[in-house]
């Protein structure tokens, strides 16, 4: 894996310097976090991404422990500290545990939780692969509908193309949130 450079190359945008658009976007989005302030510096994207990831975290069909266990998972593979501070708060808040966390954070997927090994393993391939094995679509399939299918899919791709521009533009965590122990390691 490559040394990740974790310099800020694209700052937020201070309140000062955003016009009314931008303004009322960072308003929309619901936090002056870094995500947001430094992806407003290009309105128009940030105005069309915005619903999507708002449609994916705030009003997903999946089982919040599900959805986290698949957005971190795609945090650890992708190196993208950012997106795993807020979402261990969230996570945890979602149910996820320090056993959890610590399956989250191995290569080999561990099949002590039936349910979690599954999800795993699909964000594996969907980041590694670009698409589902038979094998994981099959297990996939005897328990979610078609919609949760497709969700599953546009929730780690989603994910995956976050990580890739934070991780570009040098987004900082914030004050009161965690580094994970991974970030410092090379």
């Amino acid at each position: 894996m490559a040394d990740v450079d974790r310099s800020v190359r694209v700052p937020p945008l201070a309140p000062h310097e955003r016009d009314q658009r931008q303004t009322a976007l960072v308003e929309l989005a619901g936090a002056e976090l870094g995500v947001y302030t430094t992806l407003v510096r290009n309105p128009d994207i940030f105005a069309d991404f915005l619903p999507l990831g708002q449609r994916l975290l705030h009003r997903s069909t999946l089982d919040p422990r599900a959805r986290e266990l698949l957005i971190m998972r795609v945090a650890w593979l992708c190196r993208a500290p950012y997106v795993w501070s807020h979402h261990e708060v969230i996570g945890r808040s979602a149910g996820l545990t320090d056993d959890d966390l610590a399956a989250l954070e191995t290569r080999t997927v561990d099949n002590t939780d039936p349910l979690r090994a599954m999800l795993l393993r699909a964000a594996d391939e969907l980041v590694g692969d670009h698409r589902l094995s038979d094998p994981a679509w099959n297990d996939l399939t005897r328990r979610y509908p078609t919609e949760q299918l497709i969700e599953i899919c546009m929730l780690v791709g989603q994910y995956a193309m976050l990580t890739g521009v934070l991780n570009t533009l040098g987004v900082q965590i914030e004050d009161g949130y965690p580094t994970p122990a991974w970030a410092s390691q090379h």
